[in-house]
This record gives C-alpha cells, sequence and structure tokens, in this order.
C-alpha cells in the first residue's frame, strides 16, 4: 500500500481527505512511519491553514483528530480563518490546542480567555501590544491587564512594550510605572531598551528621556542608549553628559566606543585619527571608516581585503565603495 506522502496534502485535497475516516487512519499510519515525517507533518499545517472549508468542516476536523489521539493536527486547522471565534473559545475553555490558540494574533476575545484561563505567554504579549496602541482602549484597562500579567514568563511583556509606541502619554506613563516597581530579569533589561527607545523615537524628548534615567540609575540602562545612535543632539548631549559624571567602567566604555564612532564618521577625520580608529579593530567602527569619505585610501584598501572580524562582508563592500568614489573624483 502506498502511504500518504506531501504532495497528497494540498489544501485544494487535505479538507476532503480529513472528512473521511479511511483517508485519516491511512494519513495516521504516514506520520507514525519509521522516516523522517517532519516535512508530511509541516504540509498538512500549512495546508490546513490556508484550505477553503465551512466552519462546520473545520470543526468537525479538529474533533476528529482530538478523538484519534493526534490534537497536534489539528493546530494548522485552528489557524485557518474560517473557523467560527465561538468554536475557538470552546476549545480554549476545554484546554485543547493551547499552542496553537496561544499563537493566534486574535480575536481580542480569544486572547482575553487565553491570558485569564491559562497565562500564556505569547497571548499575553499580543494583548498588551494591541491594548497598548488601541486609542479606544482606557489607559486603565491597560494598566490593570499590566499588573495581572506582569511575572508572565518573569516580566516578558515589560521587554515588548519598552520599544513600542502607545496612543497616549498616559498609557507610557503607567507603563513605565509598572516598570520601575518590577524586580524581575525582565524588567531590569526592558529598563534599559526603553531608555533606548526614548533616545530614538521620534515623539520623545530630552525632558522625557532625564525623567526616565533619573528614575533608573542602574548603568546598564544608561548603556544601552549610548550604544545607539541617536539622531536628536539634545538628547545624544544628556547622554554624553550623563556619561561623563559616570564613574562605572561600563559607562565609561560605552561612551569611549561612540566617540570613537562619531569619529569614525566624522567630516574632521585625518590620517593620525584613522589609524588609531583602525587599529581599534571593532566592527562597528570599521565599517563607518569604510564608509566615510575622508579615510585614507591605505587604510580603505586594507578595510577592502578584510576578512576575519564580523560583518567584514559590509566593511569590504563599504570601503570598495568608497575607494570607486575617490577614485572617480581624483579623475
Amino acid at each position: 500500500m502506498v502511504l500518504i506522502a506531501e504532495d497528497d496534502v494540498r489544501p485544494a485535497v487535505l479538507v476532503g481527505g480529513m472528512l473521511r475516516a479511511s483517508w485519516r487512519r491511512e494519513l495516521y499510519r504516514a506520520l507514525g512511519g519509521s522516516g523522517d515525517t517532519v516535512a508530511l507533518w509541516n504540509a498538512v499545517e500549512r495546508a490546513a491553514a490556508v484550505a477553503e472549508a465551512s466552519g462546520a468542516q473545520l470543526r468537525e476536523i479538529v474533533e476528529a483528530v482530538v478523538a484519534e489521539g493526534y490534537e497536534e493536527l489539528g493546530s494548522g486547522f485552528v489557524g485557518n480563518p474560517g473557523i467560527p471565534e465561538d468554536y475557538l473559545l470552546e476549545l480554549c475553555e476545554r484546554g485543547l490546542l493551547i499552542d496553537a490558540l496561544g499563537h493566534r494574533a486574535g480575536p481580542r476575545r480569544l486572547l482575553a480567555r487565553m491570558c485569564e484561563l491559562h497565562r500564556y505567554p505569547e497571548a499575553v504579549l499580543t494583548l498588551g501590544l494591541e491594548l497598548y496602541r488601541d486609542p479606544a482602549v482606557p489607559p486603565g484597562e491597560f494598566a490593570g491587564f499590566v499588573g495581572r500579567y506582569l511575572y508572565v514568563s518573569e516580566g516578558w511583556l515589560l521587554r515588548a512594550l519598552a520599544e513600542a509606541t502607545p496612543d497616549s502619554a498616559l498609557k507610557q506613563a503607567m507603563y513605565e510605572d509598572a516598570l520601575g516597581a518590577a524586580t524581575s530579569a525582565h524588567a531590569r533589561q526592558a529598563a534599559g531598551v526603553h531608555a533606548r527607545h526614548l533616545a530614538n523615537e521620534a515623539g520623545a524628548d530630552a525632558v522625557q528621556l532625564a525623567r526616565f534615567l533619573d528614575r533608573h540609575p542602574d548603568a546598564q540602562v544608561l548603556v544601552l542608549p549610548l550604544d545607539s545612535r541617536v539622531p536628536d543632539p539634545a538628547r545624544s548631549d544628556l547622554l554624553e553628559s550623563r556619561a561623563r559624571a559616570s564613574a562605572d567602567p561600563r559607562v565609561r566604555e560605552a561612551l569611549r566606543r561612540r566617540e570613537q564612532r562619531r569619529d569614525a564618521s566624522g567630516p574632521s577625520l585625518d590620517a593620525e585619527a584613522a589609524a588609531v580608529l583602525a587599529a581599534t579593530g571593532t566592527p562597528d567602527v570599521l565599517l563607518l571608516l569604510a564608509a566615510n569619505p575622508r579615510t585614507p585610501r591605505p587604510i580603505l584598501r586594507e578595510l577592502s581585503l578584510r576578512r576575519t572580524s564580523p560583518g567584514a562582508r559590509a566593511i569590504r563592500s563599504a570601503a570598495a565603495r568608497t575607494l570607486r568614489s575617490q577614485g572617480r573624483r581624483e579623475r
């Protein structure tokens, strides 16, 4: 007997097959074979997610595979846009296909129930971001949600919200209050990420950044924005001023890296400074040197041959472009 193979589970034929008990048995036999069946599992899941089917058909298929001990096969059908919302909520209540339900982008009622019943991390993350960004959601509802799920996966929600832009300043203030009260490892990391966000976000300013840094004096919170580009001069000056006032070696090192990057990309770069910067061997500094038209040609030629550092391909390409540009100007 020929077993069902990957080509036999195309979207156009999968639903009809899955509605027949005999076809399902053949599929189970193929999936339980001794060879590598990963491709077949993946093919079923991909086809199930896009196959045309009525809500009643999708429900019948999911109920069949659950009853027959192949619940995992229902994952793709749970992601199918034709599956009824009420049935998704029913599966959630029954504790079935939780991983598949938790990775859905919605509907919002399902996400909320996944949070309430199962505290599923991805559902907490997805719904938290929705509530933060949606102007129809009152700030108090958002704050209540963060308070209830603050420590799911050690505060993963706080880390995700750190780089998100809310629909109101009040929600951002509520997020920052929650961040200030949290003590998990994710929360400490999130504070640095949020500081970097405030340093670079177009809608923020130096006053907001300064206020946040005052609340979070930990050195690592200052290091992350120092290591970012920060196009706004006022916020850049604020970060560098704070760094110069710090005795923490991590901050001093971050400031040194920042000054090196600025010198490597600056319009006043001279041969002596370029040689000193090239000697650091720091990949991001080398990339900026490679793209600077003021970098001397001997250094550019060395960079165009570089193969031993992270980002070597980008450095070689940038140096080659700069060399060609210098050659055209000389002609």
